[in-house]
């Protein structure tokens, strides 16, 4: 089986669903997205999948969601949330959203550390293409999950 088409819109969705309920103690409305945030986002995640797969797990979004991501995994105050409590939230969770995508891809695959971003970048991966992309609110704050796929070049 083609491991693109191994992995289902809902598989990514079911994924998403059982991550934010358990780690950020919610039911997330996830919907698909038209795009993934990409310069309108404060805070970007991602992390590398490697091995029999080649892709990415990426998450973008505003601060405030951050700030309520960070709340939740934290146990610190949403309103208060500095950059590097966002910066660790979101790591953590890119990392576990990766670690269960993995799961349903052709192994041995390994996961890269995550990266974070804080500020409004232009962050890309060229070579990529989009998978699924998904959008998940939490208390009218969207963030964006993009699957990638593919090996990144870099970007000069």
């Amino acid at each position: 089986m083609d491991p693109e088409t191994s992995l289902s819109e809902d598989d990514v969705r079911g994924i998403v669903w059982q991550v934010w309920t358990a780690y950020l103690h919610c039911t997330p409305d996830v919907q698909a997205a038209p795009e993934p945030l990409a310069d309108t986002a404060d805070v970007t995640a991602s992390i590398g999948v490697a091995g029999a797969w080649n892709g990415l797990a990426v998450l973008r979004c505003g601060l405030p969601a951050a700030g309520v991501i960070a709340g939740a995994m934290l146990d610190v105050d949403p309103v208060s949330a500095n950059a590097d409590d966002c910066a660790d939230a979101l790591g953590e969770l890119v990392n576990i959203l990766a670690g269960n995508v993995k799961s349903l891809l052709p192994q041995p695959s390994h996961l890269s550390l995550p990266q974070v971003v804080v500020g409004r970048a232009k962050v890309v991966w060229p070579g990529t293409t989009a998978l699924h992309t998904l959008q998940v609110t939490l208390n009218d704050e969207p963030t964006v999950l993009t699957i990638l796929s593919g090996e990144p070049k870099p970007h000069m």
